[in-house]
């Protein structure tokens, strides 16, 4: 018995993974990925957009995402998801994410574009 149950968990495993992986983890422009001020000789600094299982982050901005289905395309994978962001007040937002080669492309509502971005180096 026990067998058949390590049996089937084995064999399931492939199928339990994370079909998102490929959006997770810190995703930004030269600027962003190295943290470097948003001005010369300014103190607010530049965050990348950290992606993960159901939260995507950058800088002081947090948001929860309830994703739908992913899309494989040639050239990347195209996800959406609800963000609801905020701490005081919760503002919902319709998300995309689309990879094309190296590079993601967030839009926010359709009208805000985050984009083309690159892979942070340690992601």
């Amino acid at each position: 018995m026990r067998i058949a149950l390590l049996l089937t968990l084995l064999l399931a495993a492939p199928a339990l993974a994370d079909e998102r992986e490929p959006l997770y983890g810190s995703w930004g422009s030269p600027v962003q990925c190295a943290g470097a001020p948003l001005k010369p000789g300014g103190t607010v600094m530049a965050a990348p957009f950290d992606i993960g299982q159901d939260w995507l982050q950058q800088g002081g901005l947090w948001c929860r995402l309830s994703w739908g289905p992913l899309e494989r395309r040639e050239t990347g994978v195209f996800a959406a998801a609800r963000a609801q962001c905020g701490e005081d007040g919760v503002n919902g937002y319709f998300v995309t994410m689309e990879t094309k080669g190296e590079t993601m492309t967030i839009r926010w509502d359709f009208l805000r574009v985050n984009g083309p971005l690159g892979r942070c180096v340690g992601s």
